[in-house]
């Protein structure tokens, strides 16, 4: 690197520096200044506090050298919005930078690698941060007021600041979190894409407007009606659902204080009722993305393991036009030796048509992997058990068809799967029971659009109270099993329009009902 370039790295992390903080202080002066309802005493407690969370953001993605910044900017706002005495404001200014400096750094440090609310673990530590954090922070800041002389209501103004401060970081630093970073932006764009994300705003202002001014009388004693489309909000999007929904619930708050004839009006009591909805929102919000989560991996596991299941049935597959390729090969060889080039031609063309149905199996894995795309196929019932039974790792499996059946359209190879993996399963069971196991694979009519493929073997079959939980993913009877077969076979049953189910009874069986395609004619 040139050492220009050195020498002008401290000026660019200097304008950096300065930039980021001409555009801090102005926020946190608007958010005070927005936030300031009710004082209390000569030190003008207010109820709600959100520019906190901005500071605490701030040295969150910063570390501590943004404190002096911070330090100074509290001191203008106490100053100027507040009307703070001089001398008391460089005191409450350093103890407020120095408290939200410590929560920044706390959470920090337990929300490694990467800030955010990603998972219940991360917002359950965020909590455990922030509302014990700002008790100790009010009490600090009130402390010094008292000792100062300059407040008598020690702990009516520790408790409105506390409750100020706590709801708003619970509400304002998840916002700001997610707006930090590039993934959440792109959700928040998505949430404004959706037409019911309005329709339950719209909801939500509707029910403030029915608590605050419809109604009558006390706001808390009707704030439960918010819960209802707060949840529904939440279940629905997810924390960036919920995170907007608590934003629009503060500031319907703050506006239904300031519209409301403040005598009798419980304040911080509506601040608490905030704290729990809030809480409740972002850990139904973070559950809900979990569970999308979860359900998004359980999806992308399953598709691996029907394809590594099916890569079986596919190299049994490619096995065949390779084999042929090979005999036709030296077929070739032997007319070369033997002078008869003319019958060439013959053994190249077969030789093409071979390699082409290796191409088409191949062609078929690649599309699965990459789209999950089947290709159905019209198969008779006596070809499909015919090739499940040469397949088969058992020599106890018998096969029987009813006469008069008609094909099937199907995904061969999936379909063989399953049954391959019936049939397995079955051995499996009878193992212990040499020369006495039968494992019988029949097919069968089951109405007049539906064709019935029965596994069934002699042994302890499946307990009533399981014949549901063995389809359900990674629930296996096997030591070593991953307990996936079933419900990877279930999956590609239904994917064809068709059912898969273990029958009731005291011996093993499974029926597979498939579409029926055209009557054999």
């Amino acid at each position: 690197m040139p050492i220009s370039a050195i020498r002008a790295r401290p000026y660019v992390k200097l304008r950096s520096y300065l930039r980021d903080a001409a555009v801090f202080a102005p926020c946190y002066l608007l958010l005070d200044w927005v936030s300031y309802i009710y004082p209390l005493g000569p030190f003008n407690i207010t109820p709600w506090n959100p520019q906190p969370a901005l500071a605490i953001v701030w040295m969150l993605f910063g570390g501590w050298i943004h404190a002096p910044v911070v330090f100074a900017t509290i001191l203008v706002a106490d100053i100027v919005v507040r009307n703070v005495p001089l001398a008391v404001s460089v005191l409450t200014a350093l103890l407020l930078t120095v408290g939200y400096a410590a929560i920044a750094e706390a959470l920090r440090r337990g929300l490694r690698p990467k800030p955010g609310l990603h998972t219940l673990r991360q917002l359950t530590l965020f909590i455990a941060v922030v509302i014990p954090g700002t008790a100790l922070v009010a009490a600090g800041f009130v402390g010094a007021l008292y000792a100062f002389g300059a407040l008598e209501e020690i702990f009516a103004g520790w408790l409105r600041f506390w409750v100020g401060d706590a709801v708003g970081v619970l509400v304002t630093a998840p916002l700001l979190l997610v707006v930090a970073d590039a993934e959440g932006r792109a959700s928040f764009a998505a949430l404004a894409r959706r037409w019911d994300t309005y329709l339950q705003l719209a909801l939500l202002a509707a029910t403030l407007w029915l608590i605050f001014a419809g109604l009558g009388g006390d706001p808390s004693h009707h704030f439960y009606l918010v819960f209802l489309p707060l949840i529904w909000t939440a279940i629905r999007h997810g924390l960036g659902g919920a995170i907007v929904a608590v934003a629009v619930v503060q500031m319907g708050v703050v506006l239904g204080i300031h519209h409301h004839p403040v005598q009798g009006l419980p304040i911080t009591e509506l601040q608490a009722l905030v704290a729990a909805l809030t809480l409740t929102a972002l850990y139904l919000g973070v559950m809900t993305d979990e569970r999308q989560r979860a359900n998004e991996g359980l999806k992308q596991s399953l598709r691996l393991a029907t394809a590594g299941e099916m890569a079986g049935a596919i190299a049994h597959e490619v096995n065949q036009p390779l084999t042929a390729l090979t005999n036709y090969a030296r077929s070739g060889q032997m007319l070369i030796a033997a002078g008869r080039t003319a019958d060439l031609a013959a053994v190249i063309e077969r030789m093409q048509a071979e390699a082409q149905r290796a191409s088409e199996v191949v062609r078929r894995l690649r599309d699965f992997f990459r789209e999950g795309r089947t290709r159905l196929e019209r198969v008779t019932l006596a070809e499909l058990l015919e090739s499940v039974r040469k397949q088969a790792k058992t020599d106890v499996l018998t096969i029987e068809s009813e006469q008069g059946l008609p094909d099937v359209l199907v995904d061969r190879l999936q379909i063989e799967l399953v049954l391959r993996n019936l049939v397995n399963n079955a051995a499996e069971a009878l193992d212990g029971a040499a020369g006495k196991g039968v494992i019988a694979l029949s097919a069968q009519r089951h109405d007049a659009q539906h064709v019935r493929i029965v596994v069934a073997d002699n042994g302890p079959g499946v307990p009533a109270a399981n014949r549901e939980r063995v389809f359900e993913p990674f629930v296996s009877g096997k030591p070593t099993g991953m307990g996936l077969g079933l419900a990877v076979s279930r999956a590609i049953a239904e994917a064809h329009g068709g059912t898969l189910e273990a029958m009731p009874g005291p011996h093993g069986e499974f029926r597979l009902v498939l579409p029926a395609g055209a009557a054999n004619g």
